[in-house]
């Protein structure tokens, strides 16, 4: 499998590139919703936007485009579970499980 010029000899070796994006930027799990965190770092958002163009979703996920990511800490504050997040031109977002696209 290949993302974004990035072989992945496995689907494993592929989930483990995406969390490791998905947990190099900062929450404050088990205390509720943690504040959002804009992927800042440029290869992050090329990787992502390659990812989820994969997503049986990628339309209603892309949506109106995409203008970045953001990763937030699971809104229930359950463990330290994170998620990424399409920001749109218009500053809506919407969230999307990375598992999906691989």
């Amino acid at each position: 499998m290949e993302i974004n010029g990035e072989h992945f000899p496995t689907k494993a070796a592929a989930t483990e590139r995406c969390r490791q994006i998905l947990y190099s930027y900062p929450g404050q799990p088990g205390s509720g919703a943690g504040q959002p965190h804009d992927v800042t770092d440029a290869a992050h958002v090329s990787f992502l936007t390659e990812l989820v163009k994969r997503h049986p979703e990628a339309g209603d996920k892309i949506g109106t485009g995409i203008s970045g990511f953001r990763v937030q800490v699971n809104p229930d504050g359950t463990g330290n579970t994170r998620c990424f997040h399409v920001v749109h031109p218009d500053g809506s977002q919407t969230a999307f499980s990375f598992k999906y696209c691989i």
